[in-house]
């Protein structure tokens, strides 16, 4: 649980797949662009979870953990900001600048929205099919921030928007598994609700099938690594009640951790 309560467990995923979108683009590599995706998303989620704890949401480990340890956390979050900034305004091409505030100001707009009008737009940001999607959006921007300028081909957008499926189902999936009722138990009898009916497998099951049908000849590394998390969901999801919802927490970002696994072939492709 330590990655996942440190907010360690999201900036491994991100990188992991930004070095394959630069492989498989064969975009530049830079080590300043790949520690500011890593450290822009741990201040991402590190904030959204400490301001989710101040607000008294802290039916999970990792909010409660920022809850008792805030104090504690505060401060380095302040140096890896400071740092990142400086770095970002110092060292980063002028047009990895410019794409990053723009991916900024979204993100400021999506903290202000869940955690300052959040009550007020409750209707509308219903999870999975907004918050979950935003989060998964500026996530999949995020991470192939660097390889955009080498995105030339309908299948290389398609590829993106791909990985932006696998991130909302990873998001969604968590809020559905978190939302269930406890390990052992069995579901309600009753209709569930649309955040617990949410059709994690059939939504993986079409990912994997758009990666085979438009990546496999043209993007083979990316196609393979796509369908491998869309299957690891499919999995996770018919074996979810063997699993305590903590493990699935964990579990769910392993599913998205399938570059480790093709990185070695994304230099010949």
């Amino acid at each position: 649980m330590w990655p996942n309560l440190l907010s360690l467990d999201a900036p491994f995923v991100a990188l992991m797949w930004q070095i394959l979108f630069i492989r498989c683009f064969h975009a530049a590599a830079e080590p300043v662009p790949a520690i500011l995706l890593a450290a822009s998303v741990w201040l991402i989620y590190a904030a959204d979870r400490a301001l989710d704890a101040w607000r008294g949401e802290c039916a999970s480990p990792r909010h409660r953990f920022y809850g008792a340890y805030w104090r504690i956390l505060l401060p380095v979050w302040m140096a890896v900001l400071a740092v990142a900034a400086w770095l970002a305004l110092t060292q980063l091409p002028m047009v990895l600048l410019r794409r990053g505030c723009f991916l900024l100001a979204a993100v400021v707009v999506y903290l202000a929205v869940i955690h300052g009008f959040r009550r007020h737009l409750r209707r509308l940001w219903s999870p999975p099919f907004t918050k979950e999607a935003s989060v998964g959006f500026l996530f999949a921007l995020g991470a192939s921030l660097t390889a955009w300028t080498n995105v030339r081909t309908a299948v290389d957008a398609a590829s993106i928007a791909l990985f932006f499926m696998l991130c909302w189902i990873n998001c969604a999936a968590i809020q559905k598994w978190e939302s269930g009722p406890p390990l052992g138990i069995p579901r309600p009898a009753r209709k569930p609700t649309p955040d617990l009916d949410w059709p994690v497998g059939w939504a993986a099951t079409g990912v994997a099938l758009f990666a085979l049908a438009l990546l496999w000849m043209h993007r083979p590394v990316l196609g393979g690594a796509e369908m491998a998390s869309a299957f690891a969901f499919l999995a996770l999801d018919r074996a979810g009640r063997r699993f305590s919802p903590d493990m699935l927490r964990v579990l769910a970002d392993v599913a998205l951790l399938s570059p480790v696994v093709f990185l070695p072939l994304a230099g010949s492709v």
